[in-house]
């Protein structure tokens, strides 16, 4: 039996979803011409004169998208801060929140390209200038434009000289490619100068402007199919960044899965690893099995939690992910406020071991986000060209080449660095 008890100590809750009470909020941080550009809501007959600055999405919960009672007329969900402050912190056991923006992670696959700068710029003010200072303890993470790589990583050295900014978020598929792609490598190479962690959310395929899906196979009819699979997308930028090279090339690269749930790990690698050692030929800059870098460059929100009808399966599904060695330094605690499948403390610590506690609700997100606190991480330089292929020799079975790195370990051949 899987020992499970009650926890009372420090929490950091790493996904907790924002919003405007209008869009005006985030249109007084844009320049007059963006103002007059997008006009005012409600300045003309029937509350038109205005552009919506969101993409619509076609999947909408058919008994509401948000948690009971948090959203009001005139207040959308997650838009009052002070009604949001006290969810989060008012039973005092939640220390830090991460905002991570609610519908507004769809700004970057707005198809009008400088309307996206311009708004993700002024989200990130506004987040700064409303929120950060209401509470000390609310941080947040800075939404780009990814459409345009080299103008993300302008935005994330700009919003980033803000310490209490711990991440970079990369949810809408601005460029609808998977973010193994070397077009993102400007974001990549912004965030380890900041020391700031990629965050990728699930569900940022579900909006009418990308071109990308949120399920394999193509569009999904219901909003049940992409509640069931939308760490499908997900699966789908991981495998990417690690057979793709980017932590060869960025070393020092962390990255944060929020939205997702844990479940689908154990398998993912156990298939993937498998392949990799019959298929590394292709990619021979992937050093280790692919489990190693994801055990090394990513943590993982629990939320949504895997739930189970009983507490039977809530041991089987603990049992599933422990195949996976070294889970319970990866799962991180986020409620995902206000949305309707926000966990609680209580619930997620009835469902995983005791002795994931202190790591699951605080120190592995602690040593995660760049928090204003924690020790800078110095950046490491690639030991490998990633895409390059060798001149002659073998790239694969028992003639396989092997070379002596300076402190003594054999590795098998990579491409060198120029």
């Amino acid at each position: 039996m899987v020992a499970t008890s009650g926890y009372d100590g420090p929490v950091i809750d790493s996904v907790v979803h924002h919003h405007w009470t209008s869009q005006l909020d985030v249109t007084d941080h844009m320049s007059a011409g963006w103002r007059e550009h997008l006009g005012i809501p409600g300045s003309l007959p029937g509350g038109a004169g205005a552009m919506p600055i969101l993409p619509a999405t076609p999947y909408r919960r058919p008994g509401g998208d948000y948690l009971p009672g948090v959203d009001a007329p005139g207040s959308p969900a997650g838009s009052d801060i002070a009604r949001t402050r006290e969810d989060v912190f008012g039973a005092g056991r939640v220390e830090r929140a991460v905002l991570a923006y609610d519908r507004g992670m769809f700004i970057p696959s707005v198809p009008n390209v400088h309307r996206a700068i311009a708004l993700s710029r002024a989200m990130n003010d506004w987040t700064i200038e409303s929120w950060f200072a209401s509470d000390e303890r609310f941080s947040g993470l800075i939404i780009v434009p990814n459409q345009t790589p080299h103008a993300a990583a302008d935005e994330i050295r700009r919003a980033g000289e803000n310490d209490r900014m711990v991440g970079v978020l990369m949810a809408a598929n601005g460029l609808s490619r998977p973010f193994g792609h070397a077009a993102y490598h400007d974001i990549y190479a912004a965030a380890v100068d900041l020391d700031l962690p990629i965050v990728i959310h699930a569900g940022g395929d579900v909006n009418a402007d990308t071109l990308s899906h949120p399920t394999a196979g193509g569009l999904p009819a219901t909003f049940g199919e992409v509640a069931t699979l939308s760490y499908s997308a997900v699966m789908t930028h991981v495998q990417s960044m690690i057979v793709q090279g980017v932590f060869e090339r960025f070393p020092s690269l962390r990255v944060f899965i929020a939205g997702a749930g844990a479940a689908w790990i154990p398998g993912l690698f156990f298939r993937l690893d498998v392949n990799w050692r019959g298929l590394r030929r292709e990619v021979p800059w992937v050093r280790r099995m692919p489990s190693e870098y994801f055990r090394d460059h990513f943590r993982v929100s629990m939320w949504p939690l895997d739930r189970a009808p009983d507490a039977d399966g809530a041991e089987r599904i603990v049992q599933a992910l422990r195949t996976f060695d070294g889970i319970e330094e990866l799962l991180c605690f986020s409620s995902g406020y206000p949305h309707w499948n926000a966990d609680d403390i209580d619930n997620v610590a009835a469902q995983i071991p005791t002795e994931w506690h202190r790591g699951v609700f605080s120190d592995n997100a602690r040593s995660w986000f760049r928090w204003a606190d924690r020790p800078r991480a110095a950046a490491r330089k690639p030991e490998v060209a990633v895409g390059a292929m060798p001149e002659t020799g073998e790239l694969g079975g028992p003639n396989r080449r092997t070379y002596d790195t300076e402190d003594g370990r054999e590795i098998e051949w990579v491409p060198a660095m120029d």
